[in-house]
């Protein structure tokens, strides 16, 4: 059995780190930013950016060691839903179920503040990240173009 897996909040002090975790997914930043790796701009960039929109932005740790990031918002402005915006693991630490254990984490946390569903978008040609979502029970809904590329719309009833 998998000891707890925790969310621990990414804060300004603890940027490099969360650049190594996102820097590390070189075919997710080619996809969203057209270019593998981020400057360190557009990491305080993504960062603030967050902040900015209310997002909470975590590391999803496992055993005091930091393996991922989830960001998500309790209630995006524009359909008053809440929405995962991103939940990504490390390269090094990909296919051992810290993604699943996070979002199971993620799911209880949503249904513990009485919510029902949760949306998520995934980026068109993530083929990826979309065979993960899919078949962790998400729906598609609607496709929209967002601000650099399609984006695939997913819900869950949780």
């Amino acid at each position: 059995m998998m000891p707890l897996l925790d969310f621990q909040p990414v804060t300004s002090k603890r940027l490099e780190v969360f650049e190594e975790i996102i820097n590390s997914n070189k075919e997710y930043n080619l996809l969203s930013e057209g270019h593998a790796v981020l400057s360190d701009a557009e990491i305080l960039e993504m960062y603030e950016s967050s902040k900015r929109l209310g997002a909470v932005t975590c590391f999803v740790v496992y055993d005091g060691c930091p393996v991922g990031v989830i960001d998500y918002l309790m209630e995006n402005p524009s359909d008053k839903m809440p929405w995962l915006g991103l939940l990504m693991i490390h390269a090094q630490h990909q296919r051992k179920g810290y993604a699943i254990e996070a979002l199971k984490k993620f799911e209880c946390l949503m249904r513990n503040e009485g919510l029902k569903k949760v949306r998520l978008g995934v980026i068109k040609g993530n083929n990826r990240a979309l065979n993960f979502w899919i078949n962790r029970g998400f729906i598609f809904y609607r496709e929209k173009l967002g601000d650099k590329f399609m984006v695939m719309c997913f819900e869950k009833e949780l």
